[in-house]
């Protein structure tokens, strides 16, 4: 085609279309375009959900280890806390004085407030009882190397036992000579932290009473070595606000005791103190009426008994006067009313 007729096309071409229509077209077909695009991305996103891989059992496997060794952790930090509490505990335990000590008993084992382990509960219950017979250590004082929870002094030995985790009972043994033995350990007292109190056992200074004139097994002189230490420990304990009740090892004020016996004294043991008190120009024996007798001492200490035949028993009253005594020191000063005690 020549340039002459390419001319004459374009200009018959302009005359059919205007400018602005043709622009109008050309906007409107690109927005079909983009609207139709639009469309198919959304349709294309409907009908083709996303598809996960599933984890291999390898992979599982991995995760149940990673949990599991990280609850292990946390164990073992959790054990390491409560091990350096308890050695922190341990650490106060023996910085402590005896009030500290009176109180970490109560919350420990009275008040169960928190909990420490068997060797914290074991220490705190050795210096505790440690605090009590402080005074012995002058005499020595020290654990048994022999005896679990026990105290040696040079004189005998006192073994501590918490009971319902509220009471401390002491069992005493002394050295014996001669092949005697005690198998048995005597319960001579009880200390009760949560009253502030302390009973001493009547039984076991009568025991000892026997051991020694009866049975041979104890010596006067160690009843009354012990009979002095313990009354120091007894004044120890007052002064840390504990309370003990009349007892016969008690020395703190003058012997004024009546009891009963369950038999009757015998006419043998009758004839020997009357024997005794005949050849001491200090003593005097006296029959107030039937089954009523009459012993003076020196220091105006007397003995009265009264036998009851119906009942089986002997009403028996020791007086001291104004001299400070306990039992074992009375029958100490006077062997020869022993058997008035004893069977």
């Amino acid at each position: 085609m020549t340039d002459e007729k390419k001319t004459r096309v374009s200009e018959l071409y302009d005359t059919l279309v205007e400018p602005e229509e043709n622009e109008e077209l050309t906007i409107k077909e690109k927005e079909i375009l983009h609207t139709d695009e639009a469309d198919f991305n959304s349709e294309s996103a409907e009908e083709l959900p996303v598809q996960e891989k599933p984890l291999s059992r390898s992979v599982l496997s991995y995760y149940d280890n990673r949990e599991n060794n990280y609850q292990d952790l946390l164990n073992l930090i959790q054990d390491a806390e409560k091990e350096l509490a308890d050695l922190k505990f341990r650490k106060k335990l023996m910085e402590s004085d005896f009030p500290t000590l009176l109180n970490d008993f109560r919350d420990v084992f009275l008040n169960r407030e928190y909990e420490v382990s068997a060797i914290a509960k074991s220490a705190l219950l050795e210096y505790f009882t440690f605090e009590l017979l402080k005074p012995l250590e002058t005499h020595e004082l020290q654990l048994s190397s022999n005896d679990f929870s026990t105290w040696e002094t040079k004189h005998f030995t006192l073994s501590y036992r918490l009971i319902n985790d509220k009471e401390i009972t002491f069992n005493l043994m002394m050295p014996t000579s001669d092949g005697k033995i005690r198998t048995e350990k005597i319960h001579l007292m009880t200390v009760y932290p949560e009253t502030m109190k302390v009973v001493v056992l009547n039984d076991a200074v009568l025991t000892l009473l026997a051991d020694c004139y009866q049975h041979h097994i104890y010596t006067s002189g160690q009843n009354s070595l012990l009979s002095y230490e313990m009354n120091i420990v007894f004044a120890h304990m007052k002064s840390l606000g504990f309370t003990l009740d009349d007892n016969l090892l008690d020395n703190s004020r003058p012997l004024d005791l009546s009891f009963n016996l369950p038999h009757l004294v015998s006419a043998d043991t009758l004839d020997d103190i009357f024997i005794t008190t005949m050849n001491n120009p200090k003593y005097d024996f006296k029959k107030i009426e039937d089954d009523h007798y009459l012993v003076k001492l020196e220091n105006e200490h007397k003995v009265e008994l009264i036998q009851n035949e119906e009942q089986n028993t002997t009403r028996l009253t020791l007086n001291t006067a104004n001299s400070n005594k306990s039992l074992i020191e009375f029958f100490g000063a006077y062997p020869f009313l022993v058997s008035l005690a004893l069977k």
